[in-house]
Protein backbone atom coordinates (compact mmCIF):
# COMPACT_ATOMS: atom_id res chain seq x y z
CA UNK A 1 0.00 0.00 0.00
CA UNK A 2 2.82 2.41 0.89
CA UNK A 3 4.63 1.53 -2.34
CA UNK A 4 1.45 2.13 -4.37
CA UNK A 5 1.06 5.54 -2.74
CA UNK A 6 4.69 6.47 -3.49
CA UNK A 7 4.24 5.37 -7.12
CA UNK A 8 1.02 7.41 -7.42
CA UNK A 9 2.65 10.52 -5.94
CA UNK A 10 5.66 10.28 -8.28
CA UNK A 11 3.37 9.78 -11.25
CA UNK A 12 1.28 12.83 -10.36
CA UNK A 13 4.42 14.93 -9.89
CA UNK A 14 5.45 14.05 -13.44
CA UNK A 15 2.04 15.06 -14.87
CA UNK A 16 0.83 18.22 -13.08
CA UNK A 17 2.26 21.50 -11.86
CA UNK A 18 3.53 22.07 -8.33
CA UNK A 19 0.62 24.49 -7.82
CA UNK A 20 -1.94 21.75 -8.56
CA UNK A 21 -0.06 19.28 -6.36
CA UNK A 22 -0.23 21.73 -3.45
CA UNK A 23 -4.02 22.00 -3.94
CA UNK A 24 -4.66 18.24 -3.90
CA UNK A 25 -4.81 16.01 -0.86
CA UNK A 26 -4.95 12.23 -0.63
CA UNK A 27 -8.56 11.17 -0.28
CA UNK A 28 -8.37 7.39 -0.24
CA UNK A 29 -6.33 4.36 -1.20
CA UNK A 30 -8.08 1.01 -1.53
CA UNK A 31 -6.89 -2.40 -2.61
CA UNK A 32 -9.14 -4.35 -4.96
CA UNK A 33 -8.67 -8.10 -5.06
CA UNK A 34 -7.98 -9.63 -8.48
CA UNK A 35 -11.04 -10.66 -10.49
CA UNK A 36 -9.36 -13.98 -11.34
CA UNK A 37 -6.36 -15.99 -10.12
CA UNK A 38 -4.21 -15.00 -13.11
CA UNK A 39 -4.87 -11.25 -12.73
CA UNK A 40 -3.11 -8.81 -10.39
CA UNK A 41 -4.75 -6.83 -7.62
CA UNK A 42 -5.17 -3.10 -8.14
CA UNK A 43 -4.74 -0.14 -5.83
CA UNK A 44 -7.22 2.69 -6.41
CA UNK A 45 -5.68 5.98 -5.27
CA UNK A 46 -7.77 9.16 -5.20
CA UNK A 47 -6.92 12.77 -4.49
CA UNK A 48 -9.33 15.66 -3.92
CA UNK A 49 -8.58 19.25 -4.83
CA UNK A 50 -8.98 21.98 -2.22
CA UNK A 51 -9.89 25.48 -3.29
CA UNK A 52 -9.38 28.23 -0.72
CA UNK A 53 -8.74 25.49 1.85
CA UNK A 54 -12.05 23.68 1.28
CA UNK A 55 -12.34 20.33 -0.56
CA UNK A 56 -14.10 20.35 -3.93
CA UNK A 57 -15.32 16.80 -4.47
CA UNK A 58 -15.84 17.24 -8.23
CA UNK A 59 -12.18 18.05 -8.88
CA UNK A 60 -9.36 15.63 -8.30
CA UNK A 61 -7.13 12.87 -9.56
CA UNK A 62 -7.75 9.12 -9.63
CA UNK A 63 -5.10 6.50 -10.41
CA UNK A 64 -4.94 2.73 -10.52
CA UNK A 65 -1.69 1.00 -9.68
CA UNK A 66 -0.99 -2.64 -10.56
CA UNK A 67 -0.18 -4.35 -7.24
CA UNK A 68 2.32 -6.77 -8.83
CA UNK A 69 4.25 -4.56 -11.26
CA UNK A 70 3.74 -1.11 -9.75
CA UNK A 71 2.65 0.19 -13.16
CA UNK A 72 0.07 2.99 -13.26
CA UNK A 73 -2.69 1.41 -15.34
CA UNK A 74 -5.09 4.36 -15.42
CA UNK A 75 -4.97 8.04 -14.67
CA UNK A 76 -7.87 10.50 -14.65
CA UNK A 77 -7.48 14.17 -13.81
CA UNK A 78 -10.41 16.58 -13.49
CA UNK A 79 -9.31 20.00 -12.34
CA UNK A 80 -11.71 22.13 -14.34
CA UNK A 81 -12.94 24.62 -11.75
CA UNK A 82 -11.10 27.92 -11.50
CA UNK A 83 -10.77 29.76 -8.21
CA UNK A 84 -12.39 32.78 -9.87
CA UNK A 85 -15.68 30.85 -10.09
CA UNK A 86 -15.93 30.73 -6.31
CA UNK A 87 -13.84 33.75 -5.33
CA UNK A 88 -16.84 35.74 -4.09
CA UNK A 89 -18.39 32.95 -2.01
CA UNK A 90 -17.77 33.46 1.70
CA UNK A 91 -15.87 30.48 3.15
CA UNK A 92 -17.33 31.08 6.62
CA UNK A 93 -20.65 29.23 6.84
CA UNK A 94 -23.77 31.16 7.86
CA UNK A 95 -25.28 28.07 9.47
CA UNK A 96 -23.62 25.51 11.73
CA UNK A 97 -23.43 21.83 10.95
CA UNK A 98 -26.00 21.26 13.74
CA UNK A 99 -28.42 23.56 11.89
CA UNK A 100 -27.69 21.70 8.64
CA UNK A 101 -28.52 18.42 10.39
CA UNK A 102 -31.87 19.91 11.46
CA UNK A 103 -32.51 20.83 7.80
CA UNK A 104 -31.70 17.22 6.86
CA UNK A 105 -34.15 15.79 9.42
CA UNK A 106 -36.91 18.21 8.37
CA UNK A 107 -36.31 17.30 4.74
CA UNK A 108 -36.48 13.57 5.52
CA UNK A 109 -39.66 14.09 7.55
CA UNK A 110 -41.31 15.73 4.53
CA UNK A 111 -40.73 12.67 2.32
CA UNK A 112 -43.64 10.22 2.81
CA UNK A 113 -41.50 7.09 2.16
CA UNK A 114 -39.07 8.14 4.93
CA UNK A 115 -41.09 10.20 7.40
CA UNK A 116 -40.48 11.68 10.81
CA UNK A 117 -40.02 8.32 12.54
CA UNK A 118 -36.89 7.46 10.51
CA UNK A 119 -35.72 11.09 10.46
CA UNK A 120 -35.63 11.01 14.26
CA UNK A 121 -33.23 8.04 14.17
CA UNK A 122 -30.57 9.80 12.07
CA UNK A 123 -27.05 9.11 13.28
CA UNK A 124 -24.49 11.46 11.74
CA UNK A 125 -21.19 9.82 10.84
CA UNK A 126 -19.54 13.08 9.72
CA UNK A 127 -20.29 16.61 8.58
CA UNK A 128 -17.71 18.53 6.57
CA UNK A 129 -17.59 21.77 4.64
CA UNK A 130 -17.10 21.23 0.91
CA UNK A 131 -17.73 22.97 -2.39
CA UNK A 132 -20.75 21.41 -4.11
CA UNK A 133 -22.52 22.04 -7.40
CA UNK A 134 -26.30 22.09 -7.54
CA UNK A 135 -28.40 20.90 -10.49
CA UNK A 136 -27.80 24.21 -12.30
CA UNK A 137 -23.99 23.76 -12.03
CA UNK A 138 -23.76 26.67 -9.59
CA UNK A 139 -21.13 26.09 -6.89
CA UNK A 140 -22.11 26.42 -3.22
CA UNK A 141 -20.35 26.14 0.10
CA UNK A 142 -22.12 23.16 1.64
CA UNK A 143 -22.25 20.90 4.64
CA UNK A 144 -21.64 17.35 3.41
CA UNK A 145 -23.43 15.09 5.89
CA UNK A 146 -22.81 11.33 5.93
CA UNK A 147 -25.46 9.54 7.96
CA UNK A 148 -27.44 6.39 8.68
CA UNK A 149 -30.86 5.85 10.23
CA UNK A 150 -32.88 2.92 11.57
CA UNK A 151 -33.27 1.42 8.08
CA UNK A 152 -29.50 0.75 7.85
CA UNK A 153 -27.97 -2.48 9.15
CA UNK A 154 -25.43 -2.13 11.98
CA UNK A 155 -22.59 -3.24 9.71
CA UNK A 156 -23.73 -1.19 6.68
CA UNK A 157 -20.65 0.55 5.30
CA UNK A 158 -22.55 2.50 2.65
CA UNK A 159 -24.11 5.53 4.35
CA UNK A 160 -26.56 8.06 2.94
CA UNK A 161 -25.43 11.58 2.05
CA UNK A 162 -26.89 15.07 2.08
CA UNK A 163 -25.44 18.38 0.98
CA UNK A 164 -26.96 21.46 2.63
CA UNK A 165 -26.04 24.98 1.49
CA UNK A 166 -23.93 26.43 4.32
CA UNK A 167 -25.34 29.93 3.75
CA UNK A 168 -29.02 29.51 2.83
CA UNK A 169 -29.77 26.17 4.49
CA UNK A 170 -31.20 24.84 1.21
CA UNK A 171 -31.00 21.11 0.56
CA UNK A 172 -28.75 20.87 -2.51
CA UNK A 173 -28.62 17.10 -2.90
CA UNK A 174 -30.04 14.16 -0.96
CA UNK A 175 -28.61 10.70 -1.71
CA UNK A 176 -30.55 8.20 0.40
CA UNK A 177 -30.87 5.12 -1.81
CA UNK A 178 -32.86 2.88 0.53
CA UNK A 179 -35.48 0.32 -0.54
Amino acid sequence: KDDALTIAEKYIQSRVSANIISETKLNDIKYKEPAADDLPGIYHVSYIRSIRGIPYLSDGIILRVNAETGEVTSYCKKLSTSEEEIALINTEPSITDEEAIKVLKEYMSSIPQIGEEKANTVKVMSSDLVWKENNDDKIHLAWWIKFVDSSFAEDDNCPAFAWVDAHSGEMLLFDYGRD
